[in-house]
């Protein structure tokens, strides 16, 4: 990454500042969508900035050479409350009433001040945050020092779900940050949604104008990717003749519901002699590996654990799924779901359950992939055994893939951003 202060004094009057917010670098789609993102409108020509409240994660080594890596300094709490309260515009009862319900003041307004003083310092014509906590500090941020940088707001995921499943989890605060949450997102320049179904929750349940919600694809790249996997994974599983091999990817956390795809995978080994790799995990979430343990045993206990292997995160996951029988789905929600195009760019069949929201869009309604409803153990075995009787033709799959490119994204958020398309 080049010098970030050079950068700042580098021909101001004419190369615009964009700037991208992430909490932190774990492994997960709005990660990975984001540092696509700023790589691409480097490559447009405008200095880009990647603001980072916590420099941890699996894609920290990930970062473009081009970007400038900026990580955020927290203030203590207290300070960064005060930040939140001195915003201008109200919010004064919504900031208050979420502090009283989770019992403590969200970590992520310690970093209110710093996102301001960059905001002051850097002076962006505009800031993407990708995530809902790093969305509130950074509206906040913007209103407390009052510059002309517009704020929009990633969506990217719905927050009625993710609200439901804290509550059912025993784990309220994300319930509790929605007043929060539409109050910040009613101020932002924009919400820019990954899919049409985020954008009607944004509207539905967060109450944004229509008018202010944007819906822009996820964008994923095929360059370097598709055309660099015709070698199999050195995994054991991989060889001439080998039993077919079922591929499950995502972060492991319970919105991915991998105990559903464990089961259903059970289910179908019984009619046919086949594999289950799960690729995902951040091994510095504690949470994480918690549950990778309770989905091992979860396979022995029901007689598969010889025969499911968690494989752990994998930077490239081309050469598994070009390798792989199909890929199945099995989220109980999703906000785009990027994994089903990368199946698809791949050529690998894919298996999905019809959650709210993506899976759906992007197979087409079932023309590229076969849906089975939510949480329904027999119908995904049967959806993945009649899948493995099935041919279909991966070039058709690509070329569905093909249509959620990088270059397609970069347009619908140039022209959100600036009310023109992208020139490369």
């Amino acid at each position: 990454m080049h010098d970030y202060e050079a950068s700042l004094e580098h021909d101001k009057a004419q190369i615009e500042r964009v700037a991208f917010l992430l909490e932190n670098l774990r492994g997960g789609g709005a990660e990975r969508v984001t540092l696509d993102l700023a790589e691409g409108f480097s490559a447009l020509g405008y200095d880009v900035d990647l603001l980072v409240c916590e420099a941890r994660g699996v894609l920290l080594d990930s970062i473009p050479s081009s970007i400038n890596l900026v990580v955020l300094k927290p203030a203590n709490q207290l300070t960064g409350l005060w930040a939140a309260l001195g915003a201008p515009g109200g919010g004064l009862s919504a900031i208050l009433s979420c502090i009283a319900a989770i019992r403590k003041i969200p970590r992520s307004m310690r970093f209110i001040p710093a996102i301001g003083d960059y905001l002051q310092r850097a002076c962006p014509s505009v800031l993407l945050s990708a995530l809902p906590k790093s969305n509130i500090a950074a509206v906040l941020a913007q209103a407390r020092v009052g510059v002309s940088t517009r704020i929009f707001v990633g969506a990217h995921i719905s927050m009625f779900l993710r609200s439901q499943q804290g509550l059912e989890n025993g784990r309220g605060q994300a319930h509790h940050m929605i007043p929060l949450l539409r109050h910040c997102y009613s101020r932002a320049a924009g919400v820019i949604a990954v899919s049409e179904g985020v954008a009607e929750d944004a509207v539905s349940f967060l109450h944004v104008d229509p008018d202010r919600v944007h819906v822009v694809y996820n964008p994923i790249t095929v360059s370097g990717t598709v055309e660099e996997v015709d070698e199999p994974p050195s995994h054991r599983w991989f060889f001439p003749d080998a039993a077919p091999v079922i591929l499950g990817i995502g972060r492991l956390v319970a919105q991915k519901n991998f105990p559903l795809l464990i089961e259903a995978f059970a289910r179908a080994r019984q009619h046919a002699d086949i594999r289950l790799i799960i690729l995902g995990g951040d091994e510095t979430s504690a949470e994480q590996m918690a549950h990778r343990n309770e989905l091992l045993e979860l396979a022995v206990g029901l007689g598969v654990g010889s025969d499911v292997d968690l494989a752990g995160y994998q930077p490239n996951p081309y050469h598994y799924l070009r390798a792989a029988r199909m890929f199945v789905l099995s989220s109980d929600y999703e906000g785009f779901a990027n994994v089903i195009v990368e199946a698809l760019l791949a050529g690998c069949p894919v298996v999905s359950s019809d959650c709210p929201s993506g899976p759906a869009e992007i197979l087409n309604n079932g023309q590229y992939g076969l849906l089975t409803p939510v949480n329904d153990i027999e119908q995904l075995a049967a959806a993945i055994v009649t899948t493995l009787n099935t041919v279909l033709e991966p070039q058709k799959l690509r070329q569905r893939g093909l249509e959620f490119s990088l270059e397609r994204a970069l347009d619908g958020y140039h022209q959100v951003f600036f009310d023109k398309p992208a020139i490369a």
